[in-house]
C-alpha cells in the first residue's frame, strides 16, 4: 500500500508543567524527561493490510438510549473496531437542529483487517433518547469513511464521506429531504484526474441552505497526480440548495494554492465552518504557513490570512535548509527544529463573523535528507489560539498539558509512553460558540502520572477536556475534564478511559453536546500503535454550560490498596480472587465489558471480616475477550483489566 506521508522519525521532545492560561504568544514550558525513539507512521487511507493477533469482539448492540449515571449525561450511540476518526483535523460529526435533535455520525466497521463493511455509523437524539447503536453502516453498498453531517435550514440532512478504493477516489455523499426516511446516494461532480479524498463540510448561506465542502485532491503517494502545480491540492466545493445540485466544484481558493505551497504533507490537515454568509478555512499542515481563507459572500470570493509564518516559502521535504534560514527560538528541543502545527487544527465563525482558529502546537525537523524521513516532537504541548483581531502571524497558547501532581514536571518517562495519535499532547480541538458569543473548546490531553497509566502497553492515556472564553478569547476558564464522576458510567474506570478524538456542535444552546471515542486501551487499532483489535465506543456526552470549574471528585484507589488481584489472567475459565480488608465491610465483585456494561455479578456479600480473603469463581459462560473486573467495599473501589481466553 502507497502511504501519503514520508516515514516519520520521532526525536527529542519538550515538555510542560502546569501553565497559567498566557496570553503572551508563547507559553515558557519546562522541560520533561523524555528520550528519542524511530518510527513510522503514516495517514490512514481505509487499505489496511496489518495482521491482528488479539481476540476480536464481536458487535453487541446497545438498548435503546441507555443513559449513564449522575446529574449529567453519558450515552452510548455508536460501536466500532475501525477507531480512526481522523487523521488529525475533525469532521463536522454532530449537528443540532432548533428543536434540539442532535444527529451524531461516525466511522464505523467490524471486520479487520480491510473493514470491507467501513461506512457512515448514524443515530439521532430524537429530544428523548438516542435510537439503537447501528450495526450497520448507511450506505447501500460503497464502502466509505470520514463522515461529515449537515442540516439546512429546511431540514434537510447531508452526509459527505468519501470513498478510498484504489484506484477508485471520489467524494460521496448521502442526502434526505426533510420528512424523507430514505436515503439518495450520489457523488459530488469532480473534473479531477483522479478524484478528491479526506472531506469536511460546514453549512451556512443566508438562507441556511448552503453546504460548503473542503477535500484534496488525490495525492501522488495514492495514485494521483499534482493538480495545479500542488501535491494533494486543497479544493473547495459548495451547493446552495441542500445538495441537490453544486455550482462550484473544484475550486481552487487564492493564497491556499501553489502561490504558497508545493505539497500538503498531511491528510486532514484542515478545517472549515459558516455561519450565514461567512465561511472560513483554516489550513493546518505543519510543512506550510498555517492560513485562514475568509469568504463573506457564501464562498464566491476569499481573502487568506497568515496565522502563522512558517519560515521555509514553498518547502519540499527533504530538500533541506541551514541554522541560518530560521528564526531564533529559545523554547526549540533542537537548534534545527521549526516550531509550527501538529496538523490538527479547527476553525469557528461566531455570530459576528469573526473567524477563531485553533490548533496544537509541534516542532518538526528535516535535516537527514534522502529517504531518512523527517522527524517530529510528540512531547510538544500547547492548544494556539488566533483571532482576526490578533492580526496576522499572531497566535496565543490557551490551554497547554497539566501538572496534575503539581511537582513541576511532566511525569511520562518518556515518548514510547505516549501513544501513537502524532499530535500534541493537548490535541484535536474543536470549538463551538453560544448565542452570547461565548466559545467553548473541547480538546484531548495526556494524562501524566501512574495514576493515568496503562501498563500493558506502558502508554498514558488522554482525556478529553473543555475550556471556554466568555470574552472573545482575551482569557479562557480553568480547563474541566469531562472524563469524570459526575458523567461517566462507572466512575471507578476513569484511570482507564482512552477519550480522543472530541466534536462539539458549532452553535451552542444552554447544554454543550460532545461525542468522543472511548476504550480501555490507549492507541489504535488502524495506526500507529496497531492494537489487537476491540470495540470501541462513540459517546454523547452533555454539560451544562456553567460546568467550568467543577472539581474532579477522588480518584478510586489502585489494586494494590485493597491487594486486589485476579490469577490466572489471562484466564481459560478458572479465576481466583485475592483482595485484603482493613475494615470489616460490604463486598462486591463484578465483571464489565469494554462498552462498561455489567456481564456478570461474580460475588456479593454483608460483613465481610478484616483480613484476606480469596476467592475461587468459574468463567466458563463467558465469551472470549477483555472484562474489567470490579471490587467494591464500603468506603474504597477498585478495577483490574483481564483477558478470558
Amino acid at each position: 500500500m502507497k502511504l501519503f506521508k514520508p516515514l516519520f522519525l520521532i526525536a527529542l521532545i519538550t515538555c510542560c508543567g502546569l501553565s497559567a492560561l498566557a496570553q503572551a504568544n508563547r507559553i515558557q514550558k519546562k522541560p520533561g524527561l523524555m528520550q528519542a525513539a524511530p518510527m513510522t507512521p503514516s495517514n490512514e487511507t481505509g487499505l489496511n493490510t496489518q495482521e491482528i493477533n488479539g481476540p476480536l469482539h464481536d458487535f453487541t448492540p446497545i438498548s435503546n438510549g441507555v443513559q449513564f449515571r449522575g446529574p449529567l449525561t453519558e450515552t452510548v450511540i455508536g460501536q466500532t473496531v475501525y477507531d480512526l476518526q481522523t487523521n488529525y483535523s475533525a469532521c463536522n460529526r454532530l449537528t443540532q437542529s432548533p428543536d434540539g435533535t442532535l444527529y451524531g455520525t461516525w466511522t464505523q466497521g467490524y471486520t479487520p483487517t480491510a473493514y470491507t463493511e467501513r461506512g457512515t455509523g448514524y443515530n439521532i437524539f430524537d429530544g428523548a433518547s438516542w435510537g439503537t447503536v447501528p450495526s450497520e453502516r448507511l450506505e447501500a453498498g460503497v464502502r466509505t469513511g470520514w463522515p461529515n453531517h449537515g442540516l439546512t435550514n429546511s431540514g434537510d440532512e447531508l452526509i459527505v464521506s468519501h470513498v478510498f478504493n484504489s484506484p477508485e477516489y471520489r467524494l460521496h455523499f448521502l442526502r434526505r429531504a426533510t420528512g424523507e426516511v430514505d436515503w439518495t446516494e450520489s457523488d459530488i461532480p469532480t473534473a479531477t484526474p483522479f478524484g478528491a479524498v479526506w472531506p469536511r463540510m460546514a453549512t451556512g448561506g443566508s438562507d441556511g441552505e448552503s453546504f460548503h465542502v473542503i477535500a484534496v485532491a488525490t495525492p501522488i503517494a495514492n495514485g494521483g497526480v499534482t493538480y495545479e502545480g500542488v501535491d494533494a491540492h486543497l479544493l473547495y466545493y459548495r451547493s446552495q440548495d441542500g445538495g441537490e445540485t453544486w455550482d462550484i466544484t473544484d475550486a481552487v481558493i487564492p493564497g491556499l494554492d501553489s502561490t504558497r505551497m508545493n505539497e500538503i504533507q498531511n491528510a486532514d490537515s484542515y478545517s472549515i465552518s459558516a455561519r450565514g454568509n461567512t465561511v472560513a478555512i483554516g489550513l493546518f499542515s505543519q510543512w506550510n504557513d498555517i492560513v485562514v481563507a475568509k469568504s463573506t459572500d457564501n464562498g464566491d470570493t476569499w481573502e487568506t490570512t497568515i496565522v502563522h509564518d512558517f519560515p521555509l516559502e514553498k518547502y519540499v521535504v527533504n530538500t533541506g535548509y541551514t541554522y541560518e534560514e530560521l528564526p531564533q527560538d529559545t523554547l526549540a528541543p533542537d537548534s534545527m527544529a521549526i516550531f509550527t502545527s501538529d496538523n490538527a487544527g479547527n476553525v469557528l465563525v461566531d455570530n459576528n463573523g469573526m473567524v477563531h482558529a485553533f490548533y496544537g502546537e509541534m516542532y518538526v525537523r528535516d535535516v537527514d535528507l534522502g529517504d531518512a524521513g523527517w522527524t517530529y516532537y510528540p512531547g510538544t504541548s500547547g492548544m494556539a489560539y488566533w483571532n482576526e483581531t490578533h492580526g496576522a502571524d499572531s497566535i496565543r497558547t490557551v490551554v497547554d498539558v497539566l501538572d496534575l501532581n503539581g511537582n513541576d514536571i511532566l511525569d511520562i518517562d518518556g515518548i514510547a509512553n505516549i501513544a501513537l495519535y502524532f499530535v500534541s499532547l493537548t490535541g484535536f480541538p474543536s470549538a463551538g460558540v453560544d448565542a452570547d458569543n461565548n466559545i467553548y473548546l473541547a480538546y484531548t490531553m495526556v494524562m501524566e502520572t501512574e495514576d493515568f497509566f496503562d501498563p500493558d502497553d506502558a502508554q498514558h492515556y488522554r482525556h478529553i477536556y473543555m475550556t471556554s472564553s466568555t470574552d472573545g478569547g482575551e482569557t479562557w476558564t480553568d480547563p474541566y475534564d469531562v472524563i469524570n464522576t459526575d458523567v461517566i458510567l462507572e466512575p471507578d474506570f476513569i484511570p482507564f478511559i482512552e477519550a480522543v478524538f472530541p466534536v462539539i456542535t458549532p452553535s451552542i444552546g444552554t447544554e454543550i453536546n460532545l461525542i468522543y471515542q472511548q476504550d480501555f486501551k490507549p492507541g489504535l487499532v488502524t495506526r500507529g500503535d496497531m492494537d489487537d483489535a476491540a470495540t470501541s465506543t462513540i459517546n454523547h456526552v452533555k454539560l451544562p454550560t456553567d460546568i467550568f470549574g467543577v472539581v474532579q471528585t477522588e480518584d478510586p484507589v489502585k489494586p494494590e490498596v485493597l491487594k486486589f488481584k485476579a490469577t490466572p489472567n489471562p484466564t481459560s475459565g478458572h479465576l481466583q480472587i485475592d483482595f485484603e480488608l482493613e475494615n470489616r465491610s460490604s463486598v462486591n465483585i463484578a465483571l464489565y465489558n469494554l462498552t462498561g456494561q455489567q456481564v456478570a455479578q461474580l460475588f456479593q456479600a454483608n460483613q465481610v471480616s478484616a483480613g484476606q480473603h480469596r476467592q475461587e469463581l468459574d468463567l466458563d459462560h463467558l465469551p472470549q475477550g477483555a472484562y474489567f473486573l470490579q471490587l467494591r467495599t464500603d468506603e474504597q473501589v477498585t478495577a483490574v483489566k483481564m483477558i478470558v481466553e
